[in-house]
C-alpha cells in the first residue's frame, strides 16, 4: 500500500507539474457542452417531456462529464518513461510490479474527481440543476471519476502491449464510436431502430443513462445499479489486462 501511495503521489505532482496536458483535456467537453447546447436547445425546449422541467444543458452535461475523464494520459505518461528507460528502472526496484499500475489509477482517479468537478460546476453555470441533490452530485462526479479510472485501464494496457507513443494516443479515438452510439442527444425512444439496438446493446449507454438520471430524474435505483454495474465491471476487466501484460512485461 506504501508503494502505491508514494507512486500515486508521483503521478499526481506530474498533473501539477505539466497543466499543459489537463487543460486541453478539459477544453473538449466544455467546448461540446456549450456548442450543443447552443445548437440544439431551442429544438428540445424545457417543456420536452425527457427534459422534465430542465433545459437541455441538463441532458448534456453527464455527456460532457464522460469526455472530461475519457483521457489516455497516464498511458501517455507511461509509455513516455518507456522510451525514455526510466520504466526500467521502476521495474528493478525492489517494488510490486502491481503497485505501478494501481498508483497510475490513482492519480487517474484525481485527475477524473478535478475534471468532472469543473465540468459539473460549469453545467450548473448554464443553468442545469441536480435533481438528486447534493449527494446526488457527489455521486455524479465519483462515478464519472471511476468510470475515468477504467478509460484509463485501457490507455495503460495500450502503452504496456504496444510501447508506442502514436498507439496509446489514438486509443483515446476508441471513445468517440462508442460514446456516440449511445443516447447522448436523445432518449432512446427517439433513436432510429437500428441505432436504438446498437445504443442498447453498448454497455456505455448505461453509464451515460445512470448520470443522467441523477441530474434529470433524482434517485432511480435500477439506472443506477446498471451504470455501477459497467463501471466496476470495466475497472475490473482493464486493470485485471493491464497486471497481466505488466507481469509478463520484458524489458
Amino acid at each position: 500500500m506504501t508503494e502505491v501511495l508514494l507512486l500515486s503521489r508521483r503521478a499526481v505532482r506530474e498533473i501539477a507539474r505539466y497543466p499543459e496536458a489537463t487543460i486541453p483535456a478539459l477544453f473538449i467537453p466544455l467546448f461540446f457542452l456549450v456548442v450543443n447546447i447552443g445548437q440544439v436547445s431551442k429544438t428540445f425546449p424545457s417543456s420536452t417531456p425527457f427534459l422534465h422541467g430542465q433545459g437541455y444543458v441538463a441532458f448534456q452535461l453527464p455527456v460532457s462529464l464522460m469526455f472530461a475523464v475519457a483521457t489516455a494520459s497516464s498511458g501517455l505518461a507511461l509509455v513516455t518513461e518507456i522510451d525514455g528507460g526510466y520504466f526500467d528502472k521502476l521495474l528493478a526496484a525492489p517494488i510490486r510490479r502491481s503497485s505501478l499500475i494501481f498508483g497510475r489509477l490513482a492519480a487517474d482517479l484525481v485527475r477524473g474527481l478535478m475534471g468532472s468537478t469543473v465540468v459539473l460546476l460549469a453545467g450548473l453555470a448554464l443553468g442545469a440543476h441536480v435533481e438528486s441533490g447534493i449527494l446526488g452530485a457527489l455521486v455524479l462526479v465519483v462515478l464519472a471519476a471511476l468510470f475515468g479510472v477504467g478509460y484509463a485501464g485501457f490507455g495503460i494496457l495500450v502503452a504496456l502491449r504496444t510501447r508506442n507513443v502514436q498507439a496509446t494516443n489514438t486509443s483515446f479515438l476508441l471513445f468517440f464510436p462508442l460514446l456516440f452510439l449511445t443516447p447522448n442527444f436523445v432518449p432512446f425512444d427517439r433513436l432510429s431502430s437500428l441505432m436504438e439496438t446498437l445504443a442498447r446493446i453498448n454497455p456505455v449507454s448505461y453509464v451515460i443513462v445512470g448520470l443522467r438520471s441523477l441530474v434529470i430524474d433524482g434517485w432511480d435505483a435500477g439506472k443506477l445499479a446498471a451504470c455501477g454495474a459497467v463501471i466496476v465491471g470495466l475497472v475490473m476487466l482493464l486493470t485485471t489486462l493491464s497486471l497481466r501484460a505488466i507481469v509478463t512485461y520484458d524489458r
